[in-house]
């Protein structure tokens, strides 16, 4: 299911108390090195890519184009600086940028439609049936900007007294976004809502004010090229008569007849100059097929026609290796070595259906932008220097040798192949230190698990039989459990044996909370023996105690509920939550952190002496940590300095470290009383204004500041009682803030008694 909105439960109350937040705070770091394949690798905590459409963009306004990846999956936006070295792909995991970024959906692609320089986006609408584009308003003082200017893009049809329509674009379909005519401006080449033929929009900002900065589009042609795909697979043919269709953009079909045609099942376009004669020919991509179709422009700037079809480009254009990925594949044309020429990027546009391990191909152009000769150089551009385990990522820590190091085990959804999916675990061993980890890839397929056939393994370890080592429980797609027994002797690296696939509870009836299932072996109830929560595709949590003695080498089960705490991380509207449940202790407290498919993790407590209650809701996006969709949070002090420290899995396959540190919000004592008063925030999450209102007394003075959530000071408002007032945040990036409502004196100074509430900005 798409991700199309997210939910946020964040009118949180809370004070500060003279001691820190009592909650752990985490920071993403790359500080930590990885080696596979006996080298280290650059961006090991990067999150993992499946499909990506990729874009140039100055992120950090020092001159040089950086690159901006956008993944279907989870509608992930992942950001990379360039490091400047000519002639070489050498990128930088820089997610500092990615909140920066509006909130983007089914695809985005970059173009700079306003010749400022600066790259602006367009991406599918949020209203359907098109796309908004996003002027990039980036300055040197002020960073890197966004603002919208059309939030869904019209053409007019019929010009020029036609019908001003929505610039149709499915949310499948990636448009071709370049100019077409060289006049200076950009164009769209998409397929109609009726399929078949290219409909060719042309910018007409040039020809009406003499700049390129507006985007008032209108049909130029509705069979551009006079070429048309077939409606079951992707061949085109040549000098299409277009049915009447065209030549004459004023002849069409009724607006009625158009909204109710069969739609266009799925292509990705590109138009770039192929042969230096300064028309645009067309790469196309399809759903359903593995390879790019080329269509060679024999006519002009101002008049296509197309004039021969290839299917295996870009062999044709430089002897190299064709495009053949699973499915619907689609190409992209940036700069990716940093010699100022557009190379050839393609990746899958067919989410949990195609390449998801090897799918960032890499084709340099050898030749030049205007006759490119695209080269193959690799199938894992980017890929090959982070933790990329396919699809799904379940990340664990577990000293499987009893060093003393805690190592690094990932469980995964599966690498789609030509086979289809191979269901794997990772094991990664640490080679550092107690205070320095470093992980290194032992095998992606641990004790050959894959061989057993589980589909989405998910790792747990803990001691089930009571003797003394931990066994590892794995989670599947069925909604089962398998429980392996360590037989290893004691303080001897870890030794597997799979002693019940399908474990079973207390009454021998086979556990199964459905789908997806997602175990932790922990103690809940601190009697000594480990017992089991366990996530599932309904977004709820199972939870199922060990009743058996202390020292059984079997382990009992039952089962408590499978609703536990109430927890329930589904999105608004949706039937399916992947709930990842990790719990621990902080400061002798229980604390509970869910991940799930909003991208976000959930932070709970009122878990001790309540455990057949209902949790309490501290955070439904603990720290602002997003990382696309299906998230799998575990923790463990990995560099033993007394804080937690935080992993997170994600659905595009890979990890992201949070490096466990104490908070940098200001403590402060609550020595007076505020005036009772009502303390209201909204709407919550806020997109481009959020309202304060305090109301209850009469005659009282507020100040309202505003802070990011690691404690930066934003802003200061007065605010008088029974009056609201409105706060622009258009400016400010997206995340997790903190609103603090302090109160005067009648003599003028400020109160020490602070009320704080928490608030989304989501723009």
């Amino acid at each position: 299911m798409r991700i199309t909105s997210f939910s946020f439960l964040l009118f949180s109350f809370f004070y500060l108390t003279s001691s820190v937040v009592a909650q752990p705070f985490f920071k993403w770091n790359d500080s930590i090195q990885v080696k596979i394949n006996g080298s280290f690798i650059v961006n090991p905590w990067a999150g993992g890519l499946n499909f990506v459409q990729a874009s140039n963009i100055d992120l950090d306004l020092d001159g040089i184009k950086d690159l901006f990846i956008f993944d279907r999956t989870g509608n992930k936006i992942r950001t990379f600086t360039n490091n400047g070295i000519l002639n070489s792909t050498d990128f930088k995991y820089s997610p500092q940028y990615e909140s920066k970024f509006p909130k983007l959906h089914d695809w985005a692609i970059l173009a700079d439609y306003n010749c400022d320089g600066k790259e602006d986006i367009f991406s599918y609408s949020d209203l359907g049936g098109g796309f908004k584009i996003y002027k990039n308003i980036s300055t040197i003082s002020e960073g890197l900007q966004f603002t919208l200017v059309s939030a869904l893009q019209y053409s007019t049809f019929n010009p020029p007294n036609g019908l001003l329509i929505n610039l149709y674009v499915s949310s499948v379909d990636i448009p071709a976004i370049t100019d077409i005519d060289n006049d200076g401006d950009l164009d769209i080449i998409t397929f109609a809502i009726t399929g078949s033929y290219l409909e060719y929009h042309q910018n007409k900002s040039m020809e009406l004010y003499g700049t390129c900065d507006s985007l008032v589009y209108e049909v130029k042609n509705r069979c551009w090229g006079f070429a048309s795909e077939n409606n079951f697979n992707n061949t085109f043919t040549l000098n299409d008569t277009c049915s009447g269709n065209i030549t004459n953009p004023g002849i069409t079909l009724l607006e009625e007849d158009l909204r109710s045609a069969e739609r266009h099942s799925g292509s990705c376009l590109l138009c770039l100059d192929l042969d230096g004669d300064s028309d645009k020919d067309l790469v196309s991509g399809d759903i359903s097929f593995n390879n790019l179709t080329m269509l060679s422009n024999g006519g002009s700037p101002s008049s296509c026609i197309m004039t021969a079809v290839d299917n295996a480009f870009p062999s044709n254009n430089a002897s190299t290796t064709a495009v053949d990925l699973s499915l619907f594949p689609c190409g992209y044309h940036v700069d990716a070595n940093n010699d100022g020429i557009k190379d050839l990027i393609v990746s899958p546009n067919a989410p949990n259906a195609s390449e998801n391990f090897n799918s960032v191909i890499y084709y340099k152009n050898a030749g030049t932008n205007s006759s490119p000769i695209f080269e193959f150089q690799q199938s894992n551009l980017l890929q090959d220097n982070m933790i990329d385990l396919g699809e799904g990522s379940y990340p664990v820590f577990f000293d499987f040798d009893n060093d003393g190091l805690k190592d690094l085990f990932i469980g995964n959804y599966g690498y789609y192949g030509t086979t289809g999916f191979k269901h794997k675990i990772a094991q990664f061993k640490n080679t550092g230190t107690l205070s320095s980890p470093i992980f290194e890839l032992i095998t992606n397929d641990y004790a050959n698990m894959s061989a057993l056939g589980i589909t989405n393994m998910t790792p747990s370890f803990g001691d089930m039989d009571a003797d003394g080592d931990s066994d590892m429980i794995v989670g599947g797609y069925d909604g089962k459990l398998h429980y392996f027994q360590n037989n290893a002797l004691p303080g001897a690296t870890a030794n597997f044996v799979l002693t019940q696939a399908n474990f079973k509870n207390s009454n021998g009836r086979i556990i199964d909370i459905g789908d997806f299932a997602t175990p932790q072996i922990v103690d809940i109830n601190n009697d000594g023996k480990n017992d089991l929560i366990i996530g599932g595709r309904n977004g709820k949590i199972a939870y199922y105690n060990h009743i058996g003695s202390a020292n059984t080498t079997t382990p009992v089960l039952d089962s408590i509920t499978h609703f536990w705490g109430n927890i329930k991380v589904n999105m608004p509207g949706y039937f399916t939550g992947y709930s990842y449940p990790f719990l621990f202790k902080q400061n002798g407290i229980t604390k509970l952190l869910v991940g799930g498919e909003s991208g976000y993790l959930r932070f709970y407590d009122s878990i001790d002496g309540n455990l057949n209650g209902v949790f309490t809701l501290i955070d439904s996006t603990y720290e602002g940590i997003y990382q696309g969709t299906r998230t799998a949070p575990f923790g463990a002090d990995i560099n033993n300095d007394g804080y937690m420290d935080l992993i997170v899995g994600n659905y595009e396959g890979g990890v992201s470290f949070y490096k466990g540190v104490s908070s940098n919000i200001t403590a402060l004592k609550q020595l007076d009383d505020l005036t009772p008063c009502q303390f209201d925030i909204f709407p919550n999450p806020v997109n481009t204004s959020v309202i304060i209102k305090i109301s209850g007394d009469k005659t009282s003075t507020f100040t309202v500041d505003i802070f990011t959530i690691i404690g930066q000071h934003i802003l200061s408002e007065k605010i008088n009682n029974n009056i609201k007032v409105t706060i622009n945040t258009e400016s400010l990036q997206q995340g997790v803030y903190i609103c603090r409502l302090s109160e005067q004196t009648k003599d003028g100074n400020t109160k020490k008694a602070i009320q704080n509430k928490r608030f989304v900005i989501q723009h």
